[in-house]
């Protein structure tokens, strides 16, 4: 929406409109008082990093450092590109700690942008590498009360546009460090202030328990004796032939050879079939419709491809277009995959998520693929498709040129794993305790927002 505004005064140091915007120039006027401090005051370390340049050479895992873009920072769980930290000068400035709290550096000014929004750093991200895009930064007491307010201001909608009113550029904007120190962070009473605190505490605490939880959901099944020889069989990614002596679906030979022998070898291994444990027409990507952005409480959450994978989804609101229910929102336990795209290492193309309750009203793309089994199996098909083996497979059935897509009937021919009840059970269990964890953090950081916004705002501008 076009704006027009005055503003009392402008500063040599800028002239753009940007950085003068009324609830901006509101702020700085209020933020004389003594009941704020300044972003700069609050942090010992800003941007060390931001806008400084390096060579990548790229290395196998465990030789070499994690690198992370800023979807990588927002993600659900990480998939950086693996690079040598040898040639990284002064590799530490881009090292990540527990506490530290990272903005997204690089990018425009739409409203479901990343640009210009924070996440703290929990054990998830803790030890992996940042690049030249990614603003850190870096308290004097890590984790304390002050520094985790100040965090919950800066996820807030008006901390966001503060922070964005901080930008310089063209086309991808980038932030001033100078106005983006000069920021005002409203202060609360100290009751308040430890309140959201314990709210971001909770937060942190929370997604690293839901992290935790996956991969032991995952291992239970990496642990099968099957699965550890496909994991031999096509870990490394490379140009593969192979001998197929069994029906072919299809004449691509991408479909058998691009998982190595694992393919074939859990066909022979496990007579179930992923088929066996779908519901029927329980696979499919819902339609195009347009998109006609709405203001709350009009309209539906609106989630792309990308928001699926982030641990924070950034959800556009849009008009309901007007079509059943049951091809725009997902039940919980619906697996949700990237459908559309390219196999890139660490593209989102093939990989899976797991609907919860928090996203039964909320509309997704056409590009997500729905995969609805019978309740008892989806943690058991999530914890399977989410392995590298799962990965591997799945991108097995895809079909297409440039943007790809996924063969649905491919996808019901896929081995799927025979396991204990015992073994079930415990795969259960843990993912159950997973995504309670995923919606306490979110429900935790909503909370802590929504204090700032609704309760120390109004006042500390009245």
């Amino acid at each position: 929406m076009v704006a027009v505004y005055l503003t009392e005064s402008i500063s040599s140091a800028t002239v753009r409109a940007l950085n003068y915007t009324p609830e901006v120039e509101a702020f700085r006027k209020r933020g004389d008082s003594e009941n704020s401090l300044t972003l700069g005051e609050l942090v010992s370390g800003m941007g060390e990093s931001y806008g400084k340049v390096f060579v990548r050479y790229d290395c196998e895992s465990g030789y070499g450092e994690e690198l992370l873009t800023q979807s990588d920072m927002f993600a659900s769980e990480t998939c950086g590109r693996i690079i040598r930290g040898a040639a990284i000068p002064r590799l530490e400035q881009q090292r990540l700690s527990r506490w530290q709290v990272l903005i997204a550096g690089a990018g425009t000014l739409g409203e479901t942008e990343l640009y210009g929004r924070s996440i703290i750093v929990d054990k998830r991200l803790e030890g992996k590498i940042i690049g030249p895009h990614a603003i850190r930064l870096t308290f004097p007491e890590p984790g304390n009360d002050i520094s985790l307010y100040a965090y919950a201001f800066l996820c807030s909608p008006t901390g966001i546009r503060l922070v964005r009113s901080t930008s310089y550029g063209t086309k991808i904007l980038s932030l001033r460090e100078d106005l983006l120190r000069s920021l005002p962070i409203p202060l609360s009473n100290k009751e308040t202030l430890k309140k959201v605190a314990e709210l971001i505490r909770t937060t942190v605490k929370e997604r690293e328990k839901y992290l935790e939880e996956i991969q032991a959901a995952r291992a239970c099944v990496e642990a099968l004796p099957e699965m550890q020889d496909a994991i031999a069989m096509c870990q490394e990614r490379k140009g593969r032939c192979v001998v197929w002596d069994s029906k072919l679906s299809t004449m691509t030979g991408w479909t058998y050879a691009s998982a190595g022998k694992a393919l074939g070898y859990l066909q022979k291994k496990w007579k179930s079939r992923l088929g066996d444990v779908v519901e029927r027409d329980g696979i499919y990507n819902g339609p195009r419709f347009a998109r006609v952005s709405c203001l709350p409480p009009y309209g539906v959450d609106f989630l792309s491809q990308r928001d699926v994978f982030l641990i924070r989804p950034v959800p556009r609101r849009i008009r309901h277009p007007g079509f059943v229910d049951r091809l725009l929102f997902c039940p919980p336990g619906t697996l949700l995959l990237g459908g559309h795209g390219t196999l890139g290492e660490r593209e989102i193309f093939g990989r899976v998520n797991i609907a919860d309750e928090s996203w039964i009203h909320t509309a997704f793309t056409q590009d997500i693929l729905r995969i609805i089994t019978s309740p008892h199996f989806s943690f058991l098909s999530y914890s399977y498709l989410s392995t590298l083996v799962g990965l591997r497979l799945m991108r097995s059935c895809a079909v297409g040129t440039k943007i790809l897509s996924l063969r649905s009937d491919l996808i019901r021919a896929l081995p799927f794993p025979e396991v204990s009840k015992e073994l079930h059970q415990k795969i259960n269990d843990h993912m159950q305790s997973a995504i309670q964890a995923r919606l306490t953090a979110a429900n935790a950081e909503k909370e802590a927002v929504r204090i700032i916004e609704e309760e120390v705002l109004p006042e500390w501008l009245a």
